[in-house]
């Protein structure tokens, strides 16, 4: 493995590029790559080589196969210094700084195939110099400081919104420099190891771990030769157990390790229990506790019945034959079942007045979570009010609802008891006295909240009035400003939400932003009344590569007796939509509405902008394209939607503007909210199950789609793999008015589709996250297919596992903050949940 193999030696040779000795310094293990979701990254590498007048990379690689888009190692960002192997084994080899981009491409062949090779990228402060086992293949002027702020190095992976540029493969003996390194250096790290004292060496990884081939699972880390541990990167993605996504190799006979798997936490009640940990040479593992509430005898753990954090150590002191193991310390808590009760937040209402001009049932609702779910849940909650206890309904997802009717007006005090599975509660008391009477109103809702690049999703909470039935009308004002009068130059998406007292977030304004000024709107929100009362969230989602704009959101109620007490909102269709795509051309599903009989009547709300133009998409779709959609009832074409609006003059009167603000498009302009299409659905309250289908143009296909067998690039379209095709970022919802309460009407998908997405329930965690999040498929399914979209439609991630594992995890490190979606495709059916990437 060290040696370079014959067709290397002989196509070399053949070219008249050198001749070398037959052995080289290479360490017998290594790393396998599988190009699915493998790579290391150790977070702000960057700061070692800042400010560098010169830099080094140099590593051994053995490709697996020459396939397009392999990340090899380097910095990526907004300046960068990296490697990635395009078509048949050609080398983009990049250096990019303030001053200009630099970038030497090695031709065709020059990574090889099933061979290792090293390769050494070099700025020398006049020049970029590429080395392939030490025989310079090209070189390029550059010139400028390596001015990197807080970017990763990454191994294994070129990190870019949009791009997965995995690598599949071997590699071994990777290191970074702040110097430029010679040839005769090169050579040099080539026939030996590199001494990790070397001056001006930043990052080393030998990638000597581990059992080659075996059970690393425990590795998290790899470890870097230089420094104490600050500088060992991240392992993310692989399996670290067989032959692949794994360490591998020829391991050193004296090395072993240990494989102590997790503990989980416990209670101080939980009676002694064994450990369990083996070491790779067969030779047996003590124990020992480092510290906390427990003892040990052999590898028998006792609680001594106190809470706190225990540490366990596995040690392997080694032998003869093997050197000592690195030891493994384990850490777990201990949790009192008695102390660890469940946090209660109160939503409604709340230490206030509660307008309400006719006495009638008000809504109770809290926010109840427990720490250390693996372990506990709430049990219940309930709402006591002068005697009377009211059990809340809960909405599996931490939010508790009830109804409760006041006997009169005045003063009253509640108290919020939870409790857990163990008996344990915790409570809360509120006061608030009911009136009947109402005034007009302005609550500011959201104040001031920048958001931009580094924060495209703001969450803010607010306190509005809480009433039942005292407003008749609620119009919203959003200010959108600049930051430093720095604004956005480009027309974006951004999705105004709130959270229902159910716990589910729903969309209330879409805005287009302006092409680079501050602009001012107002919307009527009456029809979201119920959600708008009492303590709530709302959420700014808005992805830019800019500085964003500063958002201002102020709610005026207007007193008055609406014509019914009560409303609901059920969502409906609520995802973004392929447009145009030959292989379905109808993507958005049936749903069955199923109306409460105490509903009087309803309404369905309906935006969906168009997005995606340009030459790969037929006409211009679906931006620039003007189309008619029908939502169908029961069968029946019944309404139609032109989703089309007319730009100049801008509908919010946002104008001047810089750019293209005035051409019209897809049921938007940039610098206004989406206006909601509204249609009357009273006729069906009282039919039963109602059938709704929201078809779109039925005249349109998009010629250009990677689905479109006829399509051929440079042909037919300019790139027909270009990926950002036509597409419809669709919210609606059913509301629902009656005189008495209801939770919303009941919106079901199809009979098989609820039963295949039952099948396939999933959760996400962490979520919201910082980019790298599990999946957990509650049953077992076969080959999941993922796929990973953004907020507007385009596919940044997709790979498939094989193997069906129960849990899968996601990487997103590096891409734009925001929402993402997830979905997976399985023998059971297709789910889909949104992750937040903050």
């Amino acid at each position: 493995m060290k040696n370079l193999y014959p067709l290397t030696r002989l196509l070399l040779l053949a070219l008249g590029l050198c001749t070398f000795t037959a052995s080289w310094a290479q360490s017998d293990q290594y790393l396998h790559f599988d190009r699915s979701n493998d790579y290391i990254q150790l977070d702000n590498g960057s700061q070692y080589i800042d400010d560098a007048t010169e830099v080094s990379m140099t590593g051994w690689f053995y490709t697996d196969e020459l396939v397009y888009g392999q990340g090899m190692m380097g910095f990526r960002g907004s300046n960068g210094f990296y490697l990635i192997q395009l078509d048949n084994g050609t080398l983009e080899c990049r250096y990019h700084n303030s001053t200009g981009f630099y970038e030497y491409v090695g031709p065709a062949f020059t990574m090889l195939p099933e061979v290792w090779q090293h390769v050494a990228w070099v700025y020398d402060g006049s020049e970029v110099k590429l080395y392939i086992d030490g025989v310079e293949r090209g070189s390029v002027a550059a010139a400028g400081t390596f001015e990197l702020d807080n970017i990763a190095f990454v191994m294994g992976e070129s990190l870019l919104p949009g791009l997965s540029f995995k690598y599949g493969g071997r590699m071994d003996e990777v290191s970074v420099w702040s110097k430029a390194l010679s040839q005769q250096d090169i050579m040099d790290i080539m026939e030996n190891e590199i001494d990790p004292s070397s001056e001006k060496l930043e990052l080393y990884y030998k990638f000597n771990q581990g059992l080659p081939g075996g059970d690393n699972t425990t590795i998290t880390t790899l470890k870097s030769e230089v420094g104490n541990g600050e500088r060992d990167a991240r392992l993310i993605g692989f399996d670290l157990t067989g032959e692949t996504s794994n360490f591998n190799g020829t391991l050193d006979v004296g090395f072993q390790a240990i494989t102590f798997g997790q503990l989980s936490n416990k209670l101080t009640t939980d009676m002694p229990f064994e450990l369990e940990a083996s070491a790779s040479s067969n030779l047996p593992v003590s124990f020992s506790v480092v510290s906390g509430p427990a003892t040990i005898n052999g590898n028998t753990l006792t609680l001594t019945g106190q809470a706190g954090e225990v540490k366990v150590q596995a040690s392997q002191g080694g032998n003869a034959t093997f050197s000592a193991a690195e030891d493994i310390v384990n850490t777990f808590q201990v949790i009192n079942p008695q102390e660890n009760v469940p946090e209660i937040d109160l939503r409604h209402p709340m230490a206030t007045d509660v307008k309400v001009l006719s006495l009638s049932p008000i809504r109770l609702a809290a926010i109840s979570n427990i720490a250390y779910p693996e372990l506990f849940s709430v049990q219940s909650v309930s709402f006591e009010i002068d005697g009377t206890t009211i059990m809340a309904d809960d909405w599996k997802n931490e939010h508790y609802t009830a109804w409760w009717a006041p006997p009169a007006y005045g003063n009253y005090t509640m108290t919020i008891t939870a409790t857990n599975n163990f008996g344990a509660s915790a409570t809360r008391n509120v006061s608030f006295t009911v009136v009947d009477q109402s005034a007009d109103e302005t609550v500011n809702a959201i104040s001031g909240e920048h958001v931009y690049s580094s924060r495209p999703v703001a969450i803010v909470e607010a306190i509005l009035p809480s009433h039942l039935g005292a407003y008749d009308q609620i119009i919203a004002t959003m200010d959108v400003t600049c930051e430093s009068n720095n604004c956005d130059p480009w027309d974006r998406v951004a999705q105004l939400e709130v959270k229902g007292h159910n716990g589910e977030w729903v969309e209330i304004i879409r805005y287009i932003t302006p092409y680079g000024v501050p602009c001012n709107h107002s919307i009527d929100l009456t029809d979201f009344s119920s959600l708008l009362q009492g303590k709530v969230t709302f959420r700014i989602t808005y992805n830019t590569f800019a500085n964003g704009f500063v958002y201002t959101l102020d709610l005026d109620y207007r007193a008055g007796e609406p014509t019914h007490k009560y409303s609901s909102v059920s969502p409906l269709w609520t995802r973004t939509y392929d447009f145009g795509n030959p292989d379905n051309l109808q993507p958005v599903e049936t749903r069955d509405a199923s109306y409460p009989s105490n509903a009087m009547t309803s309404k369905l709300k309906l935006i969906s902008t168009g997005h995606g133009w340009g030459e790969n998409n037929t006409d211009n779709a679906a931006e620039f394209h003007d189309d008619t959609h029908h939502v169908w009832v029961n069968g029946q074409q019944t309404f139609t939607q032109r989703n089309w609006m007319d730009c100049n003059p801008n509908p919010d009167g946002c104008q001047p503007q810089n750019g293209t603000f005035f051409h019209d498009r897809a049921g938007w302009c940039p610098g206004a909210i989406a206006p909601w299409f509204d249609f009357d659905m009273s006729p069906y309250v009282n039919q039963g199950n109602v059938e709704l289908k929201y078809i779109f143009d039925e005249d349109y296909t998009d010629f250009c789609h990677p689905n479109n067998p006829l399509c051929q690039s440079g042909v037919t379209c300019p790139n027909c793999d270009d990926g950002f095709n036509p597409h419809l970022i669709v919210a609606s919802y059913l509301i629902t008015f009656a005189d008495s309460p209801l939770d919303g009407s009941v919106v079901l998908t199809s009979v098989e589709e609820a039963l295949q997405n039952e099948q396939l329930a999933f959760n996400i965690f962490p979520n919201p996250s910082k980019g790298l999040f599990n999946v957990r498929i509650s049953e077992v399914v076969k080959n999941v297919d993922v796929r990973v979209t953004n907020s507007i439609g385009q596919l940044v991630k997709q790979y498939r596992d094989n193997q069906a594992s129960p849990t899968l995890t996601i990487d997103l490190q590096g891409y734009a903050r925001g929402i993402y979606f997830v979905e997976l495709l399985t023998d059971k059916g297709t789910g889909l949940q949104r992750v937040v990437i903050e």
